[in-house]
């Protein structure tokens, strides 16, 4: 492990990386996840981009940070499925 603090691009970029990944697995799950399923497959999205955070940032073999790196990550792509399975829901509650 380095003791050498990350640059904050490269800190947000590892970041905004999986918050990607998050926003583009709940658009892959509004339009190709059956509608009975929607709920888990957000779940599985969740369970996807958490072991990608992780990964990212022990990749990034910095240790100053870790915890905090990882929760804003983690904060994000709850929130960004929170959004969407809120979506998804109204959208069903409306079909019928």
């Amino acid at each position: 492990m380095t003791d050498v603090p990350m640059t904050p691009s490269r800190i947000w970029r590892s970041i905004f990386g999986v918050w990607g990944v998050a926003v583009l697995g709940a658009i892959l799950v509004a339009i190709f996840a059956p509608p009975g399923l929607h709920f888990t497959w957000l779940s599985l999205t969740l369970a996807a981009c958490t072991l990608l955070a992780f990964v990212l940032q022990l990749g990034t073999h910095q240790k100053v940070g870790f915890i905090d790196r990882l929760s804003v990550t983690i904060v994000g792509v709850v929130g960004i499925l929170t959004v969407a399975a809120a979506v998804l829901g109204l959208a069903a509650l409306f079909a019928g």
